[in-house]
């Protein structure tokens, strides 16, 4: 909490970094505020949500529910993530980027059966439906 509090001071100008080691050293203007004489108002740190991987586990919702998939969709969104995030590593890219889980949610529940229908899914322009359509419908089992 004092590091936000110093940040404050620091924007505020009462405080500020000088020389090689950046030591903090008081400005003319922090006299006024020890002495109370200017009203500091400063606001409040907000907690830190820890970050990683041990922080996350179990934190996010299944994507069932929230993407609205039956038993079955779900099983088939399952499997195009594993197929996801294989092509992702192939090509050392972030997941995503191959396809959105919105995106491979929608393949699961409408189960394309050709390259047409798959191309009118949102977010399958015409070279992701080139470059990964035929392994998609081989995924859903319609190739």
């Amino acid at each position: 909490q004092w590091r936000a509090v110093l940040r404050q001071l620091v924007a505020l100008g009462h405080v500020a970094a000088e020389g090689e080691f950046n030591t903090l050293a008081l400005q003319d203007s922090a006299r006024a505020v020890l002495k109370g004489e200017v009203e500091l108002r400063l606001r409040e740190a907000k907690e830190k949500k820890p970050r990683g991987k041990a922080s996350r586990t179990g934190a996010r919702p299944k994507a069932g529910p929230a993407l609205g998939l039956d038993a079955e969709a779900q099983q088939r969104f399952e499997a195009l993530k594993a197929w996801r995030s294989e092509v992702a590593r192939e090509h050392g890219l972030p997941a995503y980027v191959i396809f959105q889980n919105t995106t491979l949610a929608e393949m699961a529940r409408v189960v394309p059966g050709d390259l047409a229908e798959l191309g009118e899914i949102s977010g399958v322009g015409a070279k992701k439906l080139e470059a990964y359509g035929r392994e998609i419908l081989r995924v859903l089992g319609r190739d």
